[in-house]
């Protein structure tokens, strides 16, 4: 097993267990439950198939092909948005959001390792580098932003 499934699927449940509804993040405005969903959404909107992947890309798909490429490192960017712009959470609560982070990942390893991803956002994406730009999301917001896993250094 390479280190981002690793990752993905052994790894980001353990730090999950430590996620608590009432936890605050180091930065940005999202709630733990708006977190997960986000995970959620990005893993499933980046795995759907939108049919093959155009001859040109757009400027913005060809930069995010790139950050891709270049290993995925994440940054927070600051906004004016507040807890009060967030759209109510989609699920009845954290441990419903939770539950289904499983079954989000598994949509990566549903195809094989020859697969190309496309998605009109991100471009043309290959599984391996699908398989590390989720990896990093994960390790971002849950290590980063939440500060998950920290105990066990």
């Amino acid at each position: 097993m390479n280190d981002h499934k690793n990752y993905l699927t052994k790894r980001v449940p353990e730090l999950i267990a430590e996620l608590k509804s009432d936890m605050h993040p180091t930065f940005g405005i999202m709630t733990p439950q708006h977190m997960i969903e986000h995970l959620i959404w990005v893993v499933k909107s980046a795995t759907k198939d939108f049919g093959p992947p155009p001859e040109t890309f757009t400027e913005g798909q060809q930069k995010f092909m790139s950050f891709i490429e270049k290993g995925a490192h994440f940054e927070y960017r600051p906004s004016d948005k507040k807890v009060s712009d967030l759209d109510p959470p989609r699920m009845p609560d954290l441990q419903s959001a939770i539950d289904v982070i499983p079954e989000a990942v598994q949509r990566i390893y549903n195809h094989s390792e020859d697969h190309v991803f496309y998605n009109p956002f991100m471009g043309k994406v290959s599984f391996s580098n699908m398989e590390l730009m989720q990896a990093q999301h994960f390790k971002w917001h849950l290590e980063q932003q939440y500060g998950l896993g920290k105990s066990d250094a």
